[in-house]
């Protein structure tokens, strides 16, 4: 409701300083063609563009190329995001000046894919007639195609500063819109629809304060996402302190999702900026066609991400963006089009930080008209293993394998369990995707608090207010800044099967409901020294820890000690084959003394895992994690003072529970369920090897169990496959 006030009352001022249709100019410049036309009063809903090689005097006679709604022919982004109702664009000409437009002028900008020359006319969609120098040229624009020498860019709108003193600097490049996906040009590609041919789209970028790109220096990217409600500007530097938008070293980037066409709302027709999802539409969308509903037999075409990844290239040459570090960021919407992109396209971005989660599919009528149902779940362009299909459903949801790499950039998300937000609602069928992600060894960092949707109010466990002091670090943009896509990275998952971690319950909404606990993190504890991962042919090592001295109190792990099961994620030399021996040990990253060690064997698809390594707070100690291909001797564990081991395994109730034990002590065996509930038997170790016999759990049903015995100096866990 807000936007379309805001687009009346843009009308309404343009209205009033706006002139008949006439003075249509056109020139070429920078691989586009730009035509400027006074736009007549009262405003059209839409213009529409025609092209011949020839003059002509009906429309019939030539070619439509495009057709603008008026938030699009009129800057209405800006005046949205700005409150500028004298905002104009600013487009280049052919000698390298740039032109402002003037009030109530309007623009189309068509993107050449060969030498020639045309006529261009502009008439009020529905009109036939064309009068020479009022609404068609009366001389040809001469224009060239030539993708090396004059590239297709984007255009600096505007540039501030802002309160924080962080620059901002708004750009606005104008889309090529074809049905034929790989019609584009080499230096820009297809990223829309026929129908959107001539599309604008802006973003914004923020400078840190202290941006350094001397001598060709190059800096760190970070993309960020709005929500279905919100706009890019609401995410510039310093912006929505909860999720601390401030590059350190870098720069951040923030879009808009604008999608404009005419929807059905409430029995009405309606115009609406609407939203892409962040990944694209169908492809034979016609936004002009009141509740267009794509259907059985349509494909979505991820034109909105094409545009993120043209963006992200133009920002590698233009802002000296170092192509390993960029990341991805969004809230809301935004968060499900961050992981998509991250699932598309894991080869390009580092890591991705998703707030308040998007991983469903379209639920509601306006998002539907642009992606299709949930029930329809149509196909898209993209391609995943084995060059299968990728449905829109897959494209949102946190687990399925959008692209033939093996391996996702790091995840770290946030979700409230307040949350009743449509497609972001905290319910039982997202609480199964955070358990199959932290199954899968995927490296899935998942935290879950009291939030609801909306951030009107602080006080949630991981947000206690808007201070860098009083809320988790890891979901700032300047952390985000440290990580690389050509790193590898130490996956802990398995975490829901230590029963010190918290659990988020089965999907129930709301707290204090006895449902899981309030507030909890998978992996959320864990972190490890960038700058020390040795990823070789034979060996693969990491230094590892749980936080312990973080800026805010909460990041902190409240354990001394956690166990989770590691896989390594995106190597870059380390890569042995299905099938190949390895050994493992975690040494004591100071004295070097031996914790842990065994053998193992790489799993399918080359995946490198070792179960159950004990990870310490830093300040207890540091880990470090070292796998190897070479058969070395297995050094003897000192730190360890009595060995486990289950036989047989897998097996019946008939298994044998040894732990061999170097004192007397008194112990307490856990047994915990698949769904957590935990069995505790109390017991003494005496020196020596101590036996039990797992007959006792005889009626319990076939599945996968955790066995752990504590004492009061150690613990120890393993895995008990029961059939």
């Amino acid at each position: 409701m807000k936007l379309k006030i805001a687009l009346n009352l843009f009308l309404a001022v343009f209205c009033l300083l706006g002139k008949a249709q006439t003075n249509i100019r056109a020139w070429y410049a920078q691989g586009q063609v730009w035509i400027v036309w006074q736009a007549q009063q009262p405003f059209p809903e839409t213009f529409a563009v025609y092209k011949k090689a020839t003059s002509f005097s009906n429309v019939n006679q030539a070619t439509v190329i495009g057709r603008l709604f008026h938030f699009e022919y009129l800057p209405g982004t800006y005046f949205q995001q700005t409150g500028d109702t004298t905002f104009r664009y600013r487009i280049p000409q052919p000698d390298g000046s740039y032109y402002k437009l003037g009030i109530g002028e309007a623009l189309f900008v068509e993107t050449i894919t060969e030498n020639g020359s045309a006529y261009y006319a502009v008439v009020e969609w529905g009109n036939n007639a064309v009068t020479p120098g009022e609404n068609i040229l009366t001389s040809p624009v001469v224009y060239t195609y030539d993708p090396i020498n004059e590239p297709v860019t984007c255009h600096r709108q505007l540039t501030t500063t802002l309160l924080s003193g962080h620059k901002t600097n708004w750009y606005t490049l104008w889309l090529m819109g074809r049905q034929d996906l790989n019609a584009g040009r080499p230096d820009f590609p297809v990223m829309a629809n026929a129908y959107k041919n001539g599309m604008p789209a802006m973003f914004i970028v923020s400078e840190a304060l202290n941006l350094d790109t001397t001598g060709g220096k190059s800096v760190p990217a970070t993309h960020w996402f709005h929500g279905g409600g919100g706009t890019a500007v609401q995410h510039t530097a310093n912006k929505t302190p909860q999720f601390n938008i401030i590059p350190q070293k870098g720069i951040s980037v923030s879009h808009t999702d604008d999608f404009p066409h005419i929807l059905i709302h409430d029995g009405d027709t309606t115009f609406s900026s609407a939203r892409s999802l962040w990944f694209g539409w169908a492809k034979t969308h016609n936004p002009f066609i009141p509740g267009f509903d794509p259907g059985v037999g349509d494909t979505i075409i991820n034109y909105t991400q094409r545009r993120i990844r043209w963006i992200n290239e133009w920002l590698i040459t233009h802002y000296h963006v170092d192509p390993t570090r960029v990341a991805l960021q969004g809230y809301s919407m935004g968060s499900g089009g961050a992981s998509a992109l991250g699932k598309a396209y894991p080869d390009v971005f580092s890591t991705v930080c998703a707030f308040n989660n998007g991983y469903r599919g379209a639920i509601d009528p306006t998002s539907e008209a642009i992606v299709g149902s949930i029930t329809e779940n149509l196909p898209t362009n993209l391609r995943g293993v084995n060059n299968q299909v990728v449905h829109i459903n897959e494209v949102f949801d946190l687990t399925t394998r959008i692209s033939p790499q093996r391996d996702f950039p790091l995840f770290r998300t946030w979700a409230g369990k307040n949350d009743e937000n449509d497609r972001m609602y905290w319910a039982p069928d997202l609480v199964a995707q955070y358990r199959k992600a932290d199954s899968m060894g995927l490296g899935t960092q998942i935290s879950w608090d009291e939030r609801p949707h909306i951030y009107d109010t602080l006080g949630f466990y991981w947000i206690q207010g808007t201070l860098a002091g009083q809320q988790t670090y890891r979901d700032n943009l300047s952390f985000q800044e440290f990580f690389r896509r050509d790193q590898s990275y130490p996956a802990f998952f398995n975490h829901r099967l230590d029963p010190d971690n918290n659990i988020p319950g089965s999907g129930q909404i709301g707290i204090n409901n006895g449902d899981g606990d309030n507030w909890g993190t998978w992996g959320g504890y864990h972190n490890w020294d960038f700058t020390q991962i040795i990823d070789s042919s034979d060996r693969w090592s990491v230094i590892a820890w749980l936080e312990a001295d973080a800026l805010y109190a909460r990041d902190n792990s409240p354990h001394d000690q956690l166990t989770a099961d590691l896989a390594i994620r995106k190597p870059q030399q380390f890569k042995p084959a299905t099938g190949t021996a390895i050994q493992w040990r975690v040494k004591d990253a100071t004295s070097g003394n031996i914790l842990q060690s065994g053998a193992a064997t790489v799993k399918a698809d080359s995946l490198v895992v070792i179960p159950q390594i004990v990870v310490y707070k830093e300040n207890i100690r540091k880990v470090e994690i070292e796998i190897k291909t070479t058969a070395t001797p297995v050094e003897p564990e000192t730190n360890v003072f009595f060995a486990v081991t289950i036989l047989p395994n897998p097996s019946g109730s008939d298994a044998i529970l040894s732990v061999n034990s170097k004192r007397n002590t008194p112990a307490v065996i856990n047994l915990i369920t698949p769904e957590g509930r935990k069995i505790s038997v109390n017991t003494r170790l005496v020196p020596g090897e101590n036996r039990f016999s797992l007959f006792p759990f005889a009626e319990l049903p076939a599945g996968i169990y955790l066995i752990q015995i504590l004492t009061p100096e150690a613990k120890k866990t393993l895995r008990w496959v029961k059939l």
